[in-house]
């Protein structure tokens, strides 16, 4: 009778013991599950790049953020032929010098002097950096040392920007900035992953190479959705007619890809200030006629 009483009570302990066991695998199970829910809905899902040929530079945005990320860099992800023409609103050498100045801390009076732009402005090399009339160059002609490196979009840049993005959601339109400050580095990654998947010839077209994007200036930034489909949306038509009042140029125009060097990208803002902006925007002209400036890659 003993021994049956007792093995009664350690069928008891044993079977304690599973329910306890059991209670913590399900409990591993149900907060597996929502740190799953958890990481989906923070975006923790990876990305690819997509074979879309419509859409680039965002393609790589999420990889390009994690490499930057690994490299413990601070970071928010270009132009053909020499074309001159006159500068249609009469703006005078030092007035553009003096709206172009400020973002890019004003540098036409220091450096070497390394020649004149079709239009007459001093062309001036500064710690590496062109300044045409005083205004910071990136593009396939002039590029920027690999150790230049703001680390951010320039503090006047972003004030601006939340002022227009104030002033177009009063409109019920939304801006917000999908890629902004780039460094050398993490340029270098994304053009090579676009000609890994597109060709050299192709990813020129919209993508600049190491040393050549204005996004390592920390002086612009693209909006909203970078692709084709951005240039349909009410955000594009409102950028196109106001941006300038807010110191942005729209800076790969269309009809200008054999100027720039670049596609059509209506969702790539450079800044000026508002003075040089306003005067860019009424002469019809791309930065690179305004300046009387190429934009094309040496090799």
């Amino acid at each position: 009778m003993e021994k049956r009483k007792s093995s009664s009570r350690m069928r008891g302990r044993r079977k304690a013991q599973r329910n306890a066991v059991l209670a913590v695998v399900a409990f591993i199970v149900a907060a597996a599950g929502i740190i799953g829910v958890v990481a989906v809905a923070g975006g923790g899902k990876s990305r690819s790049v997509s074979e879309n040929p419509d859409v680039k530079e965002s393609q790589l945005q999420t990889e390009s953020e994690q490499q930057n990320n690994e490299n413990g860099q601070n970071e928010n992800s270009s132009t053909g032929d020499e074309n001159s023409a006159e500068n249609g609103d009469g703006s005078s050498e030092s007035e553009t010098s003096e709206s172009a100045t400020e973002a890019d801390g004003g540098a036409n009076q220091d450096g070497e002097v390394t020649g004149v732009s079709a239009r007459g402005y001093e062309i001036r090399l500064i710690d590496g950096v062109s300044y045409v009339n005083g205004i910071l160059i990136a593009n396939k002609t002039y590029s920027l040392p690999s150790d230049y490196n703001p680390g951010k979009i320039d503090d006047t840049v972003m004030d601006a920007f939340y002022e227009m993005q104030s002033a177009a959601a009063a409109e019920g339109l939304n801006l917000y900035i999908s890629s902004g400050f780039r460094s050398y580095n993490t340029q270098y990654w994304l053009y090579n992953s676009y000609v890994e998947r597109d060709g050299k010839e192709e990813a020129d077209t919209y993508s600049a190479r190491a040393g050549y994007s204005e996004h390592q200036t920390g002086l612009c930034f693209d909006l909203n959705t970078i692709d084709d489909s951005f240039a349909n949306t009410p955000e594009s038509a409102w950028l196109e007619q106001h941006a300038q009042e807010y110191g942005f140029i729209i800076r790969y125009p269309k009809g200008k890809e054999n100027i720039t060097g670049y596609k059509y990208e209506p969702w790539h803002l450079r800044y000026l200030g508002k003075e040089l902006a306003e005067k860019v925007y009424n002469s019809g002209l791309c930065l690179e006629e305004y300046l009387g400036i190429t934009s094309v890659y040496s090799d």
